[in-house]
């Protein structure tokens, strides 16, 4: 697998390193150690931004609907870090929106809000997709406003 995604680039390096959470899917004690190789450094980026968003995304199609308090500490935390990096800011709202699916958790709402509001059309989206994954079911009538108000606002077609 390494050899075959190494030669993957850009987008395609995110598809393909987010594929490995379906390969990996429900493997939720082993996600960190089966993902280590992708998953962004503590000490900063040392891979492509590519690969290591789509690991986070990874992780959240892992442990998607079995919510995990650690994960999601894990996955806020990559988002806090990667807020100059829209790939990685990507790839955390992803799988903070997979690991935090129908929690209507206030708290990652307002996290994958602020990231929205940054009005950048490649993270914007996947902060829109993970905030439709952490309400949905909850009708929140709130929420629905504030979403509806920002798309009437944002000029990224990717957001609306």
């Amino acid at each position: 697998n390494l050899e075959w995604l190494a030669k993957a680039t850009n987008w395609a390096k995110f598809s393909a390193t987010a594929s490995l959470g379906v390969i990996h899917k429900g493997h939720i004690k082993e996600s960190k150690s089966i993902l280590s190789t992708y998953l962004p450094s503590g000490g900063g980026a040392r891979g492509s931004p590519y690969s290591e968003g789509g690991a986070l995304y990874a992780m959240g199609i892992i442990h998607a609907n079995h919510f995990d308090k650690e994960t999601k500490d894990y996955l806020l935390e990559q988002l806090h870090n990667a807020q100059s990096t829209e790939v990685l800011s990507h790839g955390a709202c992803l799988g903070l929106g997979l690991v935090c699916m129908a929690t209507a958790d206030e708290t990652i709402y307002e996290e994958l809000k602020q990231t929205l509001y940054t009005d950048t059309a490649v993270a914007g989206e996947a902060a829109a997709y993970g905030i439709g994954l952490v309400m949905v079911g909850s009708a929140n009538e709130k929420v629905i406003g504030e979403l509806l108000a920002y798309a009437h606002d944002t000029q990224h077609e990717k957001i609306i």
